[in-house]
């Protein structure tokens, strides 16, 4: 089953609070990576002999390996608006320019404008943000596609949480919502991530060549909030941004100015 997302857009936030439902509490990024291993990282090596193994995915849906052996997916949509604040961050923290400098602020707004998302992901494979909503959501496929919000995991995770454990874990009591919502919070990811970077384990939290940035305080896990990319842009560049993607926006249900 995939967890499949454009890039930045709480992909890890879905990851822990799924494991968390199927394998109990987590303590490290690195069990998650075993529990729910990155395609990017493990690639064509995957062991996908496991029954209802859960894998990580910024692909397009034409790029996906395996994908006769998929029974299904969640995809998880988020406005692209705090998709690039998400990604502008998260490119200082790989990068280790300034993510908050107005020239960093606006280079990196005309790139994404212009190629419809962040261009270093297209060469990746995941395409632009509407093409990779698109590859998940609109094209025909011979799997179920489970489609989440961000807006709506960040909101009322319980909901969220209750909704894909009738798929992952039809037997899931309160009891168990409960504590993979509290086991997968931001305060409980961000606790996760300063043991990680303490203890130096190798991960989705902490890499060596990161230790610049990380020494700098630049964290993955940034807000998690919505909306909070009213912070550092104005109303001009949200609707620049937000621009080529309206009539896709309005068919996810979002509310456009």
């Amino acid at each position: 089953m995939w967890i499949a997302s454009y890039p930045k857009s709480g992909n890890t936030w879905l990851r822990f609070m799924l494991c968390s439902l199927l394998y109990g509490e987590l303590h490290s990024a690195a069990a998650v990576a075993q529990l729910a291993p990155d395609i990017h990282e493990a690639g064509e090596a995957l062991d996908v002999s496991a029954p209802a193994l859960l894998v990580k995915t910024h692909y397009l849906t034409a790029r996906l390996p395996f994908i006769e052996r998929t029974s299904a997916a969640i995809y998880l949509v988020r406005d692209p608006v705090d998709v690039f604040t998400s990604n502008l961050h998260y490119y200082g923290r790989r990068t280790g320019n300034a993510a908050g400098s107005d020239e960093t602020l606006a280079r990196y707004l005309e790139e994404f404008i212009r190629h419809r998302g962040d261009p270093h992901w297209q060469r990746l494979g995941m395409g632009s943000w509407d093409e990779n909503v698109r590859s998940w959501l609109e094209e025909r496929h011979s799997f179920p596609v489970i489609r989440v919000r961000y807006e709506d995991l960040a909101g009322d995770p319980r909901r969220v949480c209750t909704e894909l454990a009738r798929l992952v874990r039809p037997d899931s009591g309160a009891a168990d919502i409960e504590r993979a919502v509290t086991n997968s919070s931001f305060a409980r990811l961000r606790e996760i991530e300063a043991a990680d970077i303490r203890h130096q384990r190798v991960g989705i939290f902490y890499k060596p060549y990161l230790q610049p940035s990380i020494a700098a305080g630049l964290r993955f896990m940034r807000s998690g909030t919505v909306g909070d990319a009213a912070a550092s842009l104005d109303g001009e560049q949200i609707a620049r941004l937000r621009a080529p993607f309206r009539p896709l926006l309005e068919q996810l249900g979002y509310s456009l100015p």
